[in-house]
């Protein structure tokens, strides 16, 4: 698994020197113990992503009339995130990119094409996390 994790994470290194993508935490977080366990954690954490983002853009205006509110909102969907975690990886990842958006948007990063980028660096980042689980010492469930 952490060769599988390492793999993944180097290739976005050398991705995020050219295009500074920062999916390397996806394809290292995705790598499960076996390859359909990696595709699971690739497919909820596709699905938490695509909800989690653009609620927070949604939210987007409250971070600049409402600084305050924005940081319980962050606050709260982390807990929401520790809470999760172990067994809804899909609302976990949700939570935190609705957490990731509405903190960087209020601390002033507002520019939507960045704040969206967590989307697309979810499918970079699991793709690679899928093609390493698959491509390099393949591990099989038990059952």
């Amino acid at each position: 698994m952490g060769l599988q994790a390492a793999s993944g994470a180097l290739v976005v290194i050398v991705l995020y020197a050219n295009v500074r993508a920062w999916s390397i935490t996806t394809c290292v977080y995705v790598v499960a113990t076996s390859a359909v366990g990696t595709a699971e954690h690739v497919r909820r954490r596709i699905y938490g992503t695509l909800v989690g983002v653009p609620v927070g853009i949604f939210c987007l205006p409250l971070a600049e009339h409402a600084p305050l509110l924005i940081w319980f909102m962050a606050a709260c969907a982390m807990i929401v995130y520790a809470m999760a975690l172990p067994e809804r990886y899909d609302i976990a990842c949700g939570a935190f990119a609705f957490a990731l958006v509405v903190t960087m948007a209020a601390t002033g990063v507002h520019a939507v094409p960045l704040l969206a980028a967590r989307a697309w660096e979810t499918l970079l980042g699991g793709a690679l996390g899928l093609v390493a689980s698959k491509l390099i010492f393949p591990l099989r469930a038990l059952c």
